[in-house]
């Protein structure tokens, strides 16, 4: 049985898909599981021992020219998109499942209605229950399955060796325990301001410099937003941003003590390989995302428009970032970090 999988086109989204597709090999374990994935975030699943094989999504012809070699007798769609859909459609599975959205109506077999209050994690594991209710195969399945995010490979030696290396060109202590920022989104309503990173970055130097390195991380240190907070604090903070891999991302959270980061990929990464992770959320709905695991703890304060899910604010006010409580989330570091130290 060969079982196709369209995967989302994000970082965060994409370890979301894993605890259903790891319920769906552990259940059918004869099966032949296939992902289709953007180039760029191969990584992420490269080592995943529940997955046979991956194809890369280049261009659509290409990509479903790929397709067609694989002959796939089932099509779960993680993404539901139209061309997701209608390249299921081309390959005639014996059956295909997605959500009622971008007309898949029309082209999948099975389609879930849309939920736009459903966590992402549970809408995936639904298709695949609806997968075995289809094939007649009866299993009750725990939703604890859902705190647990699987991602490979961050800790092979290859991997290590890497990101050491890039430590020490960063001048990065090693005799220091780390705490990463992660301040980048794809959405302008997800960040923090420019002057709140450096009220926050600047409260925990004070008082954490003496044993922690401060490490930012992010696609590309030359974002106006990161290069403003490493302007401001100069050598006293260190920036890995557009030098590591997923992989080397995911081996640096699972050095580090605590992971701070907006609701953007590098927070699932740090929750994954089960590092302390503190995530805030502004424009999106935390319950959206989860279940989290224990390690995670998540910064909330909602406001009359909450949540939006836009690029940009549209009343321009920014009003769910601007009255962000800098000490709210010092205060939470500060007590996921006790474990290792006493603050006054």
């Amino acid at each position: 049985m060969k079982i196709l999988c369209f995967m989302p086109n994000y970082i965060g989204d994409i370890l979301m898909t894993t605890p259903a597709i790891r319920v769906l090999k552990n259940v059918l374990n004869d099966a032949e599981v296939y992902t289709v994935v953007k180039p760029k975030l191969v990584d992420l699943i490269k080592y995943n021992p529940n997955i046979n094989r991956i194809i890369l999504k280049t261009s659509r012809f290409k990509t479903i020219k790929g397709l067609f070699r694989i002959k796939p007798d089932y099509v779960i769609l993680f993404r539901t998109t139209f061309f997701n859909s209608f390249a299921s459609f081309l390959l005639h599975p014996k059956s295909s499942f997605g959500i009622d959205e971008e007309l898949s109506r029309l082209f999948l077999k099975k389609v879930l209605s849309k939920d736009i209050s459903r966590p992402y994690r549970a809408e995936c594991l639904t298709l695949v229950e609806k997968f075995f209710e289809y094939l007649g195969v009866e299993q009750k399945i725990n939703t604890k399955e859902l705190k647990k995010l699987d991602f490979f490979g961050y800790n092979i030696d290859e991997v290590k060796f890497s990101l050491e290396k890039k430590l020490e060109d960063a001048n990065i202590d090693k005799n220091k325990k780390i705490i990463v920022i992660s301040p980048y989104a794809s959405r302008k309503t997800k960040m923090l301001t420019v002057e709140e990173y450096i009220e926050l970055i600047g409260i925990l130097y004070e008082k954490l410099n003496r044993e922690y390195e401060i490490v930012i991380v992010g696609e590309d240190d030359r974002y106006l937003l990161i290069e403003k907070i490493l302007e401001e604090f100069g050598n006293s903070i260190k920036s890995l941003c557009g030098r590591t891999t997923l992989l080397e991302l995911g081996y640096l959270f699972s050095k580090s003590s605590l992971v701070f980061s907006v609701d953007s990929g590098p927070a699932y990464i740090s929750e994954a390989v089960g590092t302390k992770t503190v995530i805030f959320f502004t424009s999106t709905l935390p319950e959206k995302y989860g279940p989290f695991c224990e390690n995670v703890e998540f910064i909330y304060n909602p406001v009359m428009c909450s949540p939006c899910y836009e690029d940009d604010c549209k009343n321009k006010t920014y009003k769910c970032v601007k009255e962000t409580d800098i000490q709210q989330i010092i205060d939470k570091i500060l007590n996921m970090l006790k474990d290792e130290k006493n603050f006054n």
